[in-house]
């Protein structure tokens, strides 16, 4: 089968955060949803920054995206196929340009550990396409991956996602956690019905963010 026209991969084995995103990172910050509130006063701040944590993760989970910056390392058995999807897009760049940005580790045919480096001005032991919707790895042009061990998770990947900042997060992602923030922070006990549990305006914002078509 031509290298070029393979088909993507099988679903990956784990998904990890390696390195979780912070208050800094919050597509709506504690003013901006206390805005949203019409709270005064500061005695909930604590509240509602766990409150915009939580309707982030459920807005990424729900879009199968990521809108607070975060570090994951997905893991595979073996290169699954020549262009490999990184889940949870979109990829972002380091801000210091020559640091790597995607890093791949794998278990070579005699168990020993070899990386391969992606860094926007420097390393490129393989090419990243940033384009696609989730971004795509694969091999530079007419090589193929490396031979691994027959092993579990003898592939993984490391990668930054986000949209960089509050300012470049899609406005719908923005408005549906703010929405959540205000469900939530109206009602503190569990709703009646399957229902309301989550407000129709959430999923009308989110619908046209929404990525569920890996292989």
């Amino acid at each position: 089968m031509s290298l070029f026209y393979e088909p993507l991969g099988a679903g990956y084995r784990s998904l990890i955060v390696a390195t979780a995103s912070g208050s800094g990172d919050r597509p709506v910050s504690v003013t901006d949803a206390k805005t949203h509130l019409r709270v005064t006063g500061t005695d909930d701040d604590d509240y509602i920054g766990a409150l915009i944590d939580a309707a982030t993760a459920w807005c990424e989970d729900y879009c199968d995206r990521t809108f607070a910056d975060k570090q994951y390392t997905v893991a595979f058995d073996l290169f699954v196929a020549n262009r490999i999807e990184l889940p949870r897009p979109p990829v972002r760049l380091n801000a210091t340009a020559s640091s790597a940005t995607v890093t791949i580790s794998y278990a070579d045919t005699a168990g020993a550990t070899q990386t391969l480096t992606w860094a926007q001005s420097g390393t490129q032991d393989f090419r990243l396409d940033r384009s696609h919707t989730p971004a795509l790895v694969y091999p530079t042009y007419q090589q193929v991956w490396p031979s691994t061990r027959v092993d579990d998770n003898a592939v993984s990947i490391t990668y930054l996602a986000g949209y960089g900042g509050a300012a470049s997060v899609p406005t719908q992602a923005i408005h549906a956690i703010k929405l959540l923030v205000g469900h939530w922070y109206v009602a503190r006990e569990a709703v009646g019905s399957v229902g309301q549990n989550i407000p129709m305006g959430v999923h009308a914002l989110l619908a046209n963010l929404r990525w569920r078509q890996y292989s």
